[in-house]
């Protein structure tokens, strides 16, 4: 396939077999992607808000990227900042790994463009918010629904506050749980499109649809594009970097923490444990007193 993109769209789909390359759950894909193929954009915006697609009438990408140009790292976030309408913002984000932050996350993101109205503008002009996570893990642990929609409201009438502000959550993980209206909507198809390993899997999908299989032929021209398949690997490297970096910080919070309470214990002081481990400042004297600092160095780190 290293002549694929001199070769038409339909020569594409033909020759497409075997595993992908790259699945769609590549976060650095999944926004390339979406962002050449703007009416495969449109449909899912449409799934994913149960509206119908002549509703949509603009969509603006706000935070385009330079495909294959290196990302700056410092920002770990690598998402979709949609204007729909003009109107509403939509923030959508493919997450594959759980970090156990997911909810909170997903609120400061919320937030961030909550806050972002201009200066002299009348409240009333607050645009619509909608947070939306593509999840490949379950949302939250032991969670067994597949699209997940909250809403500011009333807990007891269940009345809504607000429509101004949503929070949705796809769960990939779920596929067997989708109810019959995801499955007509199309928001099943996307997820079974986004879970596919295979181009067999991708053509049996999309087939007799025009726009899923152009944006299938895009997923098979940026995949051999190097300076793309550079990028997707630079991001799956990162990720799975930070997961290790979280998970070494949390083996020697827990050694910390255990020898810690084995220093308090012998000296009959382990009721002052609990109360450190909420109270920053205690706990910092605690570690002093102990010689614990440099274990605290490489917890934080």
């Amino acid at each position: 396939m290293s002549q694929i993109t001199s070769m038409s769209p339909n020569s594409i789909l033909q020759k497409l077999s075997g595993p992908l390359r790259f699945p769609f759950t590549n976060a650095y894909l999944f926004v390339a992607v979406l962002q050449k193929n703007h009416e495969a954009l449109c449909q899912l915006i449409a799934v994913l808000l149960h509206i119908r697609r002549e509703e949509i009438i603009s969509v603006e990408i706000l935070n385009l990227i330079v495909l294959g140009q290196a990302l700056d790292k410092k920002d770990c976030v690598l998402d979709l900042l949609i204007l729909l309408n003009d109107n509403t913002y939509i923030n959508l984000e493919m997450q594959v790994r759980n970090e156990g932050n997911w909810d909170d996350r997903s609120i400061y993101y919320l937030a961030q463009k909550l806050c972002d109205l201009e200066s002299g503008k009348d409240y009333r002009s607050l645009k619509r918010i909608f947070q939306i996570g593509i999840l490949d893990f379950n949302f939250p642990d032991g969670n067994k629904e597949f699209y997940q929609q909250y809403a500011l409201m009333n807990r007891k009438t269940h009345r809504i506050y607000s429509d101004k502000i949503a929070l949705n959550v796809l769960c990939l993980s779920q596929l067997e749980n989708a109810s019959e209206d995801d499955r007509v909507s199309g928001l099943y198809k996307w997820a079974k499109i986004f879970k596919a390993t295979t181009w067999e899997e991708m053509k049996a999908l999309t087939q007799n649809d025009k726009v899923l299989q152009e944006t299938v032929v895009t997923l098979a021209e940026l995949s051999e594009d190097e300076k793309i398949r550079q990028q997707c690997r630079r991001w799956e490297k990162y990720e799975r970097d930070r997961i290790s970096a979280i998970n070494y910080g949390k083996e020697q919070g827990i050694q910390l923490i255990t020898a810690l309470n084995e220093k308090l214990t012998a000296l009959g002081r382990q009721n002052e444990l609990l109360s450190a481990l909420s109270d920053k400042a205690m706990l910092d004297k605690l570690l002093q007193e102990f010689k614990l600092q440099e274990e605290k160095s490489n917890y934080q780190s």
